[in-house]
């Protein structure tokens, strides 16, 4: 209806601008002869005719787009309609989507407000949430402008919490004249333990090759936290005991493995001892 009143207006326009040129000529009808009456009347009838086929032409057109129009909107209500029913079908598998999204990101906010020693000694679970959003990232739903969004907010968190972990570096000991593992281990400010001079050697095995023989000026790690796949023996543990453990290997036969990766100190398989720092194979 708007673009027939549009063409129809224009017309009307148009008529108008050629009555006023018209206008500027003065016709004396008392001095015209029958002939140029004649002629002149036709001329006009010829003009009249001309406009009354272009407005049916022009309102041929109207009608034509109008049927157009008409036709391209039932499509566009079609395709609406698909895009909603697949959109009502597929609710509840997007509200499960973007619910584990939500539920990955409140727990990597949580993991990010532990210390750092805590981070550190957790880091297998920090691995396993970018584990976790890698294959929710697959999902097609990923691709949803709300849900990269989400997506990148714990991506920045798991980094954020990287960094963190960072800071908690193991403090150190400088080995002085007359210090032996042994010594060190029951020093109060060190572990308050003797016994504890196994978690000094297993945690330094890069530079002690043999725990009777330390040098002055060594620096030690004292570690304070168990890191990312390392165990600290407790007592009354044992290899098969700790490899079926969730967090280890799940299960007791793969005992052997955590045998293999800490045969540096480890010469009967049967014997641990309680402050040894196991590592942990993948």
């Amino acid at each position: 209806m708007k673009i027939r009143l549009a063409v129809i207006l224009s017309l009307f326009l148009s008529l108008v601008f050629a009555n006023v040129v018209l206008a500027q000529y003065s016709y004396n009808y008392e001095e015209m002869t029958q002939e140029q009456y004649n002629a002149l009347l036709a001329e006009w009838q010829q003009r009249l005719d001309a406009a009354k086929k272009g407005i049916a032409e022009e309102e041929a057109k109207i009608e034509q787009l109008k049927k157009e129009y008409d036709a391209l909107q039932a499509e566009i209500d079609q395709t609406w309609q698909e895009i909603f029913q697949i959109a009502e079908s597929n609710n509840a598998a997007y509200n499960a989507y973007k619910s584990n999204l939500e539920q990955l990101r409140d727990e990597v906010r949580a993991f990010l407000n532990l210390s750092p020693e805590e981070i550190y000694s957790k880091f297998n679970e920090l691995n396993e949430f970018e584990a976790r959003l890698e294959e929710l990232k697959k999902d097609p739903f990923s691709s949803m402008t709300e849900q990269q969004k989400l997506i990148a907010e714990i991506e920045s968190l798991i980094e954020q919490a990287k960094e963190k972990a960072k800071t908690a570096v193991p403090p150190t000991y400088t080995v002085m004249k007359g210090d032996y593992l042994w010594k060190i281990a029951g020093k109060e400010d060190i572990y308050s333990n003797p016994m504890a001079w196994w978690r000094i050697y297993t945690s330094n095995l890069d530079q002690i090759k043999n725990p009777d023989l330390i040098y002055p000026n060594q620096v030690l790690a004292i570690p304070r936290v168990v890191g990312p796949n390392e165990h600290l023996v407790q007592k009354g543990e044992f290899l098969s005991k700790i490899a079926s453990y969730p967090n280890v290997y799940g299960d007791s036969f793969k005992w052997q493995k955590l045998y293999e990766a800490n045969k540096a100190f480890i010469s009967d398989p049967n014997l641990i001892y309680p402050f040894q720092v196991l590592k942990i194979a993948r």
